[in-house]
């Protein structure tokens, strides 16, 4: 059985917020590489965020939860361990697909989940950008403003560094 680590610690924050930002299973266009490949981005600007934190709102930041947490950076979790009924509701539907030998769909959802916790407990890939990734938005959104410079659409997603 699949459970999901803590919410209270760094590796179950990071773990939700995988899960509630890549695309799944049932996306059309998944594969499991693009989604770990995606997952890592997410990773490394999370870190990125956290080794800088004040140009992303969260000054003082020493967590990831405390990034993750920062007003109007990721949907849902600026109450963060508490976040969005819908994105709980969401995991858990996935969890549920996981866990249930009953449903066709169980392997490949019980992969995507275990490859966000595996994510979330490793080291982080190196930099992939000129610079240092530092965001993300749905493809196709308003790029963030700043100094944020678009390095590529990837599974979904707008990718920047500064």
């Amino acid at each position: 059985m699949i459970v999901l680590p803590n919410k209270n610690e760094t590796d179950g924050c990071e773990t939700r917020l995988l899960l509630a930002e890549c695309r799944g299973p049932s996306n059309s266009s998944y594969t499991l590489a693009d989604a770990k490949l995606a997952m890592q981005y997410m990773d490394r600007v999370l870190y990125n965020r956290l080794a800088d934190p004040k140009p992303y709102g969260a000054p003082g930041a020493k967590t990831i939860a405390d990034v993750v947490r920062a007003k109007g950076q990721f949907a849902g979790f600026q109450n963060y361990p508490n976040y969005d009924t819908g994105i709980v509701h969401r995991i858990q539907a996935a969890l549920d697909i996981a866990n249930s030998t009953k449903d066709p769909r169980q392997a490949v959802y019980a992969a995507f989940i275990m490859t966000a916790i595996e994510v979330s407990k490793s080291n982080s890939i190196t930099d992939p950008s000129p610079g240092k990734l530092t965001g993300w938005r749905t493809a196709g959104s308003t790029a963030p403003g700043g100094s944020f410079k678009f390095f590529k659409t990837f599974f979904g997603n707008d990718f920047y560094y500064v």
